[in-house]
């Protein structure tokens, strides 16, 4: 693919390529607001609902690497193209929706879409734009993405509120539809590249490990540990990834090089940020709920409530980011983690008498966290990766991130479902009263806390390395 030197086609490029990444960051977070709305109208339960969520991230997840390794053969047009159409013929079916499974089975068609675009954006600007503005690329990259994602709550609350929950995803159809003959006209054509061996094997037994394992986590409140369905699935989880693990250690060129992990630097940091996520994930899919429940707040409401973490990480992640380039990433790791702690510790305690003195404190510290994480917390994990394997880290870091966001919505939707059925009989959100809510509500954040002390132990044990190393 040509380099572009025009630096109006450079602009237009970044534009289409912040359109692609502002979706993604909309539709990754525009949903959690509006679950209480979606649980109630299908008259489910939290954690069936979680599920919205669930499959999106998963596709994401799952395709993000074997998207990845398509584009750098030389297809990076046709994935980021064919991502947008993919994602836009997604929302529609999402917004047309008349009950649930409808609704799962355009999620899954939607977040195929999204892995698509978030696979491609960030190889179109080290592809298509001069090494001198790599930095600044990413950074627009960066800024797009928070955008999005600060955006998603406030007019998923907004659109809910006045018109219905349907529009969150038929808003993204005129988009896609301005936006896909934009990109098609200022990406450069694609011009094939020397073939390279792809591990298909590895791509589908690592996603049939998500899927059955991810099921059977959330699954297991409504079905209980011994039903045979949780067994099974359970089995085929640990069966797929042994087999993955094999496969990538006799592969000649593995999906993932599971080798690096043998350097525990590396895992510490790696599973310290994946931790970050879960975390965070699963409080902002446990917090709607709360915002709905006991605050009584309507979805605009709380979609402005849920505007000030990543409004306020959109303003902080750039200069911190550079600040850690200068004097290194630990301490702002490890203070990031502490973020995690205290915010966790206020929703431990929280009531709706409280006020919304102690909510507004607990969403500004997770503002904090992801000003401090999304470049230091993240950025160790390429910096620590064994010799010759930044690649691998920074794809590591990338599936971190979908993965954590899976991994947290099940897991706090499983923890949140058996807090709240003691008797084993799964309740309906709209059927819960105020006060089992609440008690489920902080014994799942307990468990979170306890997820964020680990998170802490394992930053602070890796110590920066000396510059000279790092650019190396």
């Amino acid at each position: 693919m040509n380099v572009i030197e025009n630096p109006l086609y450079q602009k237009l490029l970044l534009t289409a390529v912040a359109i692609g990444v502002i979706m993604d960051g909309l539709d990754g977070s525009i949903v959690n607001v509006v679950l209480p709305v979606i649980a109630a109208d299908f008259g489910t339960d939290t954690g069936t609902i979680s599920w919205v969520i669930i499959t999106y991230l998963l596709m994401m997840a799952g395709f993000l690497l074997v998207f990845g390794k398509f584009a750098d053969r030389g297809h990076i047009r046709k994935v980021f193209v064919g991502g947008f159409v993919i994602f836009t013929i997604g929302s529609a079916v999402c917004g047309l929706s008349t009950d649930l499974s409808w609704l799962l089975g355009a999620r899954m068609f939607q977040g195929v879409g999204a892995a698509m675009i978030a696979a491609a954006a960030p190889m179109l600007c080290v592809k298509c734009l001069p090494a001198r503005m790599l930095g600044f690329a990413l950074g627009v990259l960066t800024m797009a993405s928070s955008i999005g994602f600060a955006a998603g709550p406030a007019l998923g609350g907004i659109l809910t509120h006045y018109l219905s929950w349907h529009w969150i995803f038929l808003i993204n159809i005129p988009i896609g539809i301005a936006a896909i003959p934009f990109a098609l006209r200022v990406i450069p054509k694609d011009v094939p590249a020397e073939k390279k061996p792809f591990d298909l094997i590895g791509a589908v037994l690592l996603f049939a490990m998500m899927v059955f394992g991810i099921y059977a986590l959330e699954r297991v409140p409504h079905l209980g540990l011994s039903n045979p369905q949780i067994i099974l699935c359970a089995a085929f989880c640990l069966i797929f990834a042994v087999l993955f693990a094999v496969r990538e250690l006799k592969c000649r060129s593995p999906l993932i090089n599971i080798r690096v992990f043998t350097a525990w630097k590396f895992s510490s940091v790696v599973v310290a940020f994946l931790l970050i996520n879960v975390i965070y994930m699963g409080v902002i899919y446990l917090l709607p709920f709360y915002l709905h429940t006991g605050m009584h707040f309507d979805t605009a409401a709380s979609g402005m409530y849920l505007l000030i973490p990543p409004a306020l990480t959109a303003v902080l992640g750039i200069p911190i980011g550079r600040w850690s380039d200068r004097t290194g990433r630990r301490s702002f790791a490890v203070a990031a983690c502490v973020m995690l702690i205290l915010f966790n510790l206020i929703f431990v305690m929280i009531m709706p008498e409280m006020g919304v003195v102690p909510l507004l404190c607990a969403l500004v510290l997770m503002g904090v966290l992801w000003g401090l994480a999304g470049g230091p917390a993240a950025s160790r994990i390429v910096e620590n990766a064994p010799e010759g394997e930044r690649g691998t880290g920074s794809s590591l870091m990338a599936v971190c991130i979908y993965l954590g966001s899976v991994i947290g919505t099940a897991l706090y939707a499983t923890i949140f479902t058996f807090a709240t059925s003691p008797s084993g009989t799964v309740v309906a959100f709209m059927d819960l009263d105020p006060a089992t809510f609440l008690n489920g509500f902080h014994f799942t954040i307990f468990v979170g806390l306890g997820l964020a002390v680990l998170a802490v132990v394992l930053s602070a044990v890796v110590r920066d390395q000396k510059r000279e190393e790092v650019e190396a």
